[in-house]
């Protein structure tokens, strides 16, 4: 269960210059959002990513009733780790996914991946899955990302590859995306463009925000 969530989410860490959106503002906005994200320090960032898997493992429970597939990511410097999280999900039968790149702004595709199993080089520095591996449709998404707001607006790296599987993960009945971040990644407000994919959720080291729910925004308890 997650606990009664506090009245206010967290105060914002980042803001946008008034009038920037678009394109243009993202771009301002991602060179803050990394220079904060340089300052988590080694410690602080594993200590964080197991603050999320115990949150994380928690809502997958609530959310399917028996194993399914759930896809991760294998994270690229300075991204929350998921691994932590992977690996409970594998323990207790949950078939793990990684996705795998095709072309710019083109859905990913997701493989099965467990702990120990080969990582092969994919596209931007990627580590993904063999092309043997096993490929399937997930039915929760944990997604890394660069920013994102109280409104549930995901900031990822431009590549457009999230929004695409988003779209078509959801007309699918996808059911969450879920972010996992550090809370220095929370801005407070992303610009929109009209492909953005908006996130069910997001979890950091400080609690979970619900964006299915109005009355639920900021949970500041694992369990």
């Amino acid at each position: 269960m997650i606990s009664r969530p506090v009245t206010q989410p967290l105060t914002p860490a980042l803001s946008p210059q008034a009038g920037r959106g678009g394109v243009a503002g993202k771009a301002e906005l991602r060179a803050r959002l990394r220079q904060a994200r340089s300052k988590v320090s080694s410690a602080e960032a594993e200590e964080a990513a197991r603050a999320v898997a115990d949150r994380a493992l928690a809502l997958t429970l609530q959310k399917l009733e028996t194993p399914a597939p759930v896809a991760l990511y294998a994270p690229l410097p300075g991204e929350l780790d998921s691994f932590p999280l992977l690996a409970a999900l594998a323990r207790i039968g949950y078939l793990t996914l990684l996705p795998v790149a095709g072309e710019k702004a083109t859905p990913l595709t997701f493989r099965q991946w467990r702990p120990g199993a080969p990582l092969v080089a994919g596209r931007f520095g990627l580590r993904e899955p063999s092309a043997s591996a096993p490929e399937m449709r997930p039915e929760i998404l944990f997604l890394p990302l660069l920013g994102f707001d109280a409104e549930g607006a995901r900031l990822g790296f431009g590549g457009g590859y999230y929004d695409a599987t988003l779209d078509r993960l959801r007309a699918k009945g996808l059911t969450a995306a879920i972010g996992l971040g550090f809370s220095c990644q929370q801005a407070e407000k992303i610009p929109s463009e009209s492909h953005d994919q908006k996130l069910d959720f997001v979890i950091t080291e400080k609690g979970l925000f619900d964006f299915t729910d109005p009355s639920c925004v900021f949970s500041s308890s694992a369990t």
